[in-house]
């Protein structure tokens, strides 16, 4: 995962709102980072370089949370991957996931289509990441979003369905 450059951020007059486009495997992600805060410091700076180079190791995790969420009975993620089932015609579905495979269901085959599209960081926030997750249409990212935000450790504070 490419890096972003910290060099525009002076701790001791933060802007709200930071931004980059990275590299992120076969895909451009973006990140960004918002502050609550006009001063930090050096470690506080830290932990957050530190939280962005886990991003890979939280982008596997966040699919295992996705996945538990799905075999639950009342799941976020299934009301967010039936809402393509009953919104796209069968030629749309086609363009994303194999019709003909009977091995899994359309549910299963929809969720393997997610994508990491943005990882917000909020330092101050009561959970610290934001990752935002979902399916290319027509080669583009859709605007509903599966979002999971997790804790400063990788905890899951929740899973939502944003648009």
């Amino acid at each position: 995962m490419e890096k972003p450059d910290f060099k525009e951020i002076d701790i001791q007059k933060l802007k709200d709102y930071y931004n980059w486009k990275l590299n992120y495997g076969e895909r451009i992600m973006k990140l960004d980072i918002n502050f609550e805060i006009e001063s930090t410091n050096q470690s506080e700076l830290n932990q957050i370089l530190e939280f962005i180079n886990k991003i890979p190791e939280f982008d596997i995790q966040n699919q295992s949370y996705l996945e538990s969420d799905f075999e639950q009975d009342a799941s976020e993620v299934s009301d967010y991957l039936n809402f393509y089932l009953d919104e796209l015609d069968e030629s749309e579905l086609a363009g994303i996931i194999n019709l003909k495979n009977r091995k899994n269901s359309r549910n299963s085959l929809l969720m393997e289509k997610l994508n990491l599209i943005r990882v917000g960081i909020y330092p101050q926030h009561s959970y610290f990441g934001t990752f935002d997750y979902s399916i290319d249409i027509n080669g583009e990212p859709c605007n509903q979003l599966l979002v999971v935000n997790i804790n400063k450790d990788g905890t899951l504070y929740d899973i939502t369905w944003e648009s």
